[in-house]
């Protein structure tokens, strides 16, 4: 039997999320990631099962990087609220930052998936809960330290972060203007703070 040619994982992975990222998971053919990542047709069936394969690869480390470097802003010794207005900051910052507009590859994914894929639908639940998550246990911090009114819930405000984040994900692709990003953060979080 003959060995599998030996190949730089991360490397086609980070090739195929930019492929994947800029065109869609319909709109990238095995071709183009032929093209991209220097493999050959073989050697990609070899070692993802698929293009589908490839996709739920390359969907796993563009998460693992998301949490890598966009949760980090969570994780530190400044106040939970400062905390969070950091993560969006830096989200603002992100967005800005591409000049192709390509927004979030889980967010793309989930508007262009049909409902009923259920192995990849599945699979951006999983990673959005984990952001809820996150989010949810930064207020949970900042209600015990009586930054949040009574009254406020942590899940439901945690959805609403995450559905904000959704929006600006979006909105980002049609009006990329840091400023009015900024004033529309403002806004979102002026209703988790202590009023």
């Amino acid at each position: 039997m003959a060995r599998p040619t030996a190949f730089d994982r991360p490397y086609v992975l980070q090739q195929a999320i930019q492929l994947f990222w800029l065109h869609g998971y319909s709109n990238t053919s095995i071709k183009n990631l032929v093209e991209a990542t220097g493999l050959q047709p073989g050697s990609i069936y070899a070692a993802f099962g698929d293009k589908r394969g490839l996709f739920l690869a390359a969907l796993d480390v563009y998460f693992e990087a998301m949490q890598r470097d966009l949760f980090a802003a969570l994780h530190n010794n400044k106040p939970p609220l400062e905390r969070l207005n950091d993560f969006f900051k830096q989200l603002i910052q992100e967005s800005h930052a591409d000049p192709e507009r390509k927004g979030c590859l889980l967010i793309n994914t989930l508007s262009e998936i049909p409902v009923h894929d259920v192995e990849i639908n599945t699979r951006l639940q999983t990673m959005f809960n984990q952001v809820e998550q996150e989010l949810k246990q930064l207020l949970i911090e900042a209600k015990h330290a009586d930054q949040l009114n009574p009254d406020q819930d942590p899940e439901t405000l945690a959805k609403f972060l995450v559905s904000g984040i959704f929006g600006l994900r979006v909105f980002n692709k049609t009006q990329p203007d840091a400023k009015i990003l900024k004033a529309i953060v403002k806004h979102l979080l002026a209703s988790v703070q202590l009023s």
